[in-house]
Parts: C-alpha cells; sequence; structure tokens
C-alpha cells in the first residue's frame, strides 16, 4: 500500500470513527432524555455508563492511530464496540434488548476496511457473543439485570430472536462486504482510470508543446479555445486573440465556412506574416464535447522551405549554366590544340622573319595559357566521387614542394612537420588542394620570398597551415575568396580557391584564412583524424 491510499485510509477511519462517536453522543442524549422524563422498562444508568465509555474509547482511538498501525486501530475499534454493544444488550434486557441491533455497525465497519471473508468472522463472533449472552440468560445461567421477569421470554421469543440476528447479521455481513468490495474494486479501476487520463493529457500537452508545428483549435466565430507554445510564438497570441482577424481574410473566412456543407472538412491556405510565410491547413471537427463545431489550425513555418527551394531553383540554374560552359569549353579546347600545333609546326617548317616569328610565338604561348584556364575550369566542373584512403599528408606536402624548389629557385620554403599526420581523405584531391595553396603563396611572393609549411597537432586536431610574406589580401578581397572566377593575379582565372573550398567542404574539413594587405597570408586547415 503506498503512502497516499494509507492516507485515504486513515482519513477514512477518522470520519466513521467521528459517525460512531455521533451515534453513541444521540444515544446518550436519548437515554438521558428517557431518564429525566420517562420511565424505561430497563435500569438506564448501566446503560448511560457503557455508552459514556463507549464515546471515551472512541475519543481514545484516535490517538492510538498515530502510534499503532491502522490495521491495530481498526481491531482495537471493533473488539470495543463488540463489548459495548455486548454490555448495553446485557443492561437493557438480554435477547429482548433494543440495542442487539446495533451489532450491525462493527460488522459494517468491517466490511469498509477488511477483507469479505474477516467481515464474516466478525460477523460470526458477534452473533456467537450476542448468542452465547442470549443462551446463559435464557438457561437462568446468568440473572437478567433489568426487573424484566425471565418468565416472560418464551422459548419461541428465545428462538426467534437468535434466528433473526443471525439472519440479520449474515445478510449485514455478506451484502455490505460485497457492495464495498465492489465499491473498492470501483475505486480502483477509476484510480487507474484517472491516471491514465493524466498520463494521457500529460502526453498530449507534452507532444503539443514539443511539435515544430503551431497547434489552435477555435470555435465557430474565431475565439481561441486552445493553443500550443509554438503557435503562441508564431502568432504572438493571447487566449482572447481571434485568429480569424489574425490569418484570414474574407475569402478565406467564406472558404472555411463552406466546410460546414461539404463532405471535405479541410483547406489549406499560405499567408506571409512578420516576413514569415506561413503554412495554415484548417479541419472542422464535429460534436465534439460541449461544442458543435471546432476548427483545428495546423501552422507550418515555410520559410526556410521556401529559401532552401529557392536554392535549389538557384542551383538548377547555375548547373545548367556550368553544363552550357563545361560544352562550350570542350569546344574551345579542340580548336585551340589545332592551333596551337598548326602555328608550331609552321614555325618550324617555315623560314619567316623575326617579327612574325614573334607573332607566332605569343600565338602559341597565349594558345596554352587558354587552354590552361579551360583545364581549370573543367576541372572546377568535373564531379569526382570521394576514394578514400589512408595516408601522410607529409608525404603530398613535400612532393608538392620539391616541385615548386625546382622551377622557383629564388623562393624559400621551410617545412615543419611534428607529431603524426596520418589522415583518411581523398588523396588525389589533397594533392590537387596542396597544390592549388601553395602555386598560390608562389604568386603572392612574386617569385622572390618565403613560404612556411607547417603540420602540427593541437588538442587532437590535426592542421595544416601555409603561410607566405607576400602581398597579403585586405578585408574586401577575403570576402571574395572563394567566388569563381575573381582572380587576384594576372596569371590566373580564379578557380583555385574555390576548387581548394570544395575539397574542404567533401571532406568535412575546415578551413580558415588570416591575412593582412602587403604583410602576408595564412591558410589554415583542420583536418579529421583517422
Amino acid at each position: 500500500m503506498d503512502l497516499l491510499e494509507e492516507k485515504k485510509k486513515i482519513r477514512k477511519f477518522i470520519n466513521i470513527n467521528f459517525a460512531r462517536l455521533s451515534l453513541l453522543g444521540l444515544l446518550l442524549i436519548v437515554s438521558l432524555t428517557v431518564k429525566f422524563f420517562f420511565k424505561p422498562p430497563f435500569p438506564i444508568i448501566p446503560v448511560i455508563i457503557a455508552l459514556s465509555t463507549g464515546m471515551g474509547f472512541s475519543t481514545l482511538n484516535f490517538s492510538l492511530i498515530r502510534f499503532f498501525s491502522l490495521r491495530f486501530g481498526i481491531y482495537f475499534q471493533l473488539v470495543v464496540d463488540i463489548v459495548l454493544i455486548t454490555t448495553l444488550v446485557y443492561f437493557s434486557g438480554g435477547i429482548e434488548s433494543p440495542f442487539y441491533f446495533l451489532y450491525i455497525l462493527p460488522i459494517i465497519v468491517s466490511s469498509v476496511f477488511l477483507s469479505k471473508r474477516d467481515t464474516i468472522y466478525v460477523a460470526a463472533l458477534s452473533y456467537i457473543i450476542f448468542g452465547s449472552l442470549s443462551e446463559l440468560m435464557y438457561l437462568r445461567i446468568t440473572p437478567f439485570y433489568s426487573w424484566i421477569s425471565d418468565e416472560t421470554v418464551t422459548k419461541g421469543t428465545f428462538v426467534y430472536n437468535l434466528v433473526m440476528s443471525m439472519i440479520a447479521f449474515s445478510s449485514v455481513a455478506v451484502i455490505s462486504s460485497y457492495y464495498f468490495e465492489r465499491i473498492r474494486k470501483t475505486g480502483d479501476e477509476l484510480k487507474n482510470i484517472q491516471e491514465n487520463l493524466k498520463d494521457l493529457d500529460l502526453l498530449n500537452n507534452t507532444v503539443l508543446e514539443k511539435m515544430e508545428n503551431g497547434f489552435l483549435t477555435s470555435n465557430m466565430l474565431g475565439n481561441i479555445i486552445s493553443f500550443n507554445e509554438k503557435s503562441r510564438t508564431m502568432l504572438k497570441l493571447n487566449s482572447r486573440a481571434n485568429i480569424f482577424d489574425l490569418l484570414l481574410d474574407e475569402e478565406d473566412r467564406r472558404e472555411i465556412q463552406k466546410l460546414l456543407q461539404m463532405k471535405s472538412n479541410k483547406y489549406y491556405l499560405e499567408k506571409e506574416i512578420d516576413k514569415s510565410i506561413l503554412g495554415i491547413s484548417v479541419s472542422l471537427l464535429k460534436n465534439i464535447y460541449s461544442f458543435d463545431n471546432v476548427f483545428v489550425f495546423i501552422i507550418t513555418d515555410l520559410t526556410e522551405k521556401r529559401a532552401i527551394e529557392e536554392k535549389l531553383k538557384e542551383k538548377e540554374h547555375f548547373a545548367l549554366i556550368g553544363e552550357m560552359s563545361a560544352s562550350i569549353a570542350h569546344e574551345i579546347r579542340n580548336p585551340l590544340a589545332s592551333i596551337s600545333g598548326s602555328v608550331q609546326f609552321l614555325r618550324t617548317e617555315m623560314k619567316v622573319e623575326n617579327e612574325y616569328e614573334n607573332l607566332m610565338n605569343i600565338i602559341v604561348k597565349e594558345s596554352n595559357r587558354l587552354s590552361k584556364s579551360v583545364e581549370d575550369f573543367l576541372e572546377f566542373t568535373k564531379v569526382t566521387p570521394m576514394s578514400r584512403s589512408e595516408f601522410n599528408l607529409s608525404e603530398i606536402v613535400e612532393d608538392v614542394v620539391e616541385l615548386v624548389k625546382i622551377n622557383h629557385k629564388n623562393i624559400n620554403i621551410i617545412t615543419k612537420f611534428s607529431g603524426d599526420d596520418l589522415i583518411l581523405a581523398d588523396k588525389k584531391k589533397l594533392q590537387q588542394l596542396v597544390w592549388n595553396l601553395v602555386n598560390n603563396s608562389v604568386k603572392a611572393v612574386n617569385e622572390i620570398g618565403d613560404i612556411e609549411i607547417n603540420i602540427y597537432e593541437n588538442k587532437g586536431k590535426m592542421y595544416f597551415s601555409i603561410k607566405d610574406n607576400g602581398v597579403g589580401i585586405d578585408k574586401k578581397e577575403l570576402e571574395n575568396i572563394f567566388t569563381p572566377f575573381y582572380s587576384r593575379f594576372t596569371s590566373g582565372i580564379g578557380l583555385g580557391m574555390p576548387i581548394v573550398k570544395r575539397i574542404v567542404e567533401e571532406h568535412n574539413f575546415e578551413i580558415k584564412i588570416h591575412s593582412k594587405k602587403q604583410l602576408g597570408t595564412e591558410v589554415v586547415i583542420c583536418f579529421k583524424r583517422t
């Protein structure tokens, strides 16, 4: 039995004890009245003493349950009641006593607190005590206390009262225990239902409050019945707001009123409120509780969705442009190769003046530069699947640095590798990334300067840093550094850093750029370890 149930039973026991005390007090008052104004057929003083004693024990019982268990208090009170009633019966005439009906009270009390079996035991004990007292008095073993002659109690009266008391006691025990047992079961079922309803209500409220959508109900006039926190935040609601005034224009109101006659009970609209695009679904529920009709509003914030759709459209547009550009680039590359090859052949086979030979060299040089630009563009537009493997980043850096040193002897390149630099990535794409960054630094120092490349570990993460003392980048240029076709150098077309960014994003790495004009630039990439 849990603490709450125990408290309920104690409260019930106290209430019954109050009722018992009130009944004894009423009987005492009646007895005193009879003593002073009437001549009773039996000695009234012992009855008054017995009733007063019973009231004393009932008062004492309020204190007993504080020091002993509830079960002890119940059994103690039942014993006191049976003894008290037996005393009253004896002093008021025995088998002809008007008080023997009081045996029913402890039987009823036991049915309230005890099991059906215990109730029958109490009824049997009451009958045994009453029957024993009646038989002892009838057989003249125990004398009559009253002035009534024992000769007035006939055998028929004796048997009749015993049979009637047995029927009364057993009937009360069976009926009261049955109904109180039913009441207890019904109470338990009701308690379970209340707990389930409480849990269901809590679940319902929790779900409504955790919903990503706004949920709101209103009556036919638009007066709000209930709403969740999300709808309150979206619409800045209060309990006195009218949802029709907030969300619906005249046409929308006419449409939702049609839901009363239409088989379909749903209506959808979109509305912009405070720069937010809201999708509003209105449903009609009929005959709900005390409401004939209830409108249910489900409100969805479509702002982010619409922004994503716009971005997708924009990406589709750029993808189409990219496909067209790639096709054009392919068409340009082939004629360029033909032009460059033809000019080189003519320059070799024909003897021309120096002026024309210089023109041919310019054609070949510019053709090669344009071809390189086309190659970079095709590399930027080409999307290749990832092929991850484990390798040491320092190996790639050393290969790139060695190649750069061969072609740029006046540049001082310093490498510092500390710790384990094993990573899991696409090796070809990392080669492209390192090459693009080193190539940018070479251009920034203008063939003469210092480039420092570091690979180090910090707080469990591996970092790749390339720093130069070149021309640097101002704040405005830094904002456009990853924009395709934006270049700070005359020899490039502005695709090196966009390719770097794409590779970084594909690997879910992080990139940061620190730069000051005329002081140099540092690019730092944070790699995920294997």
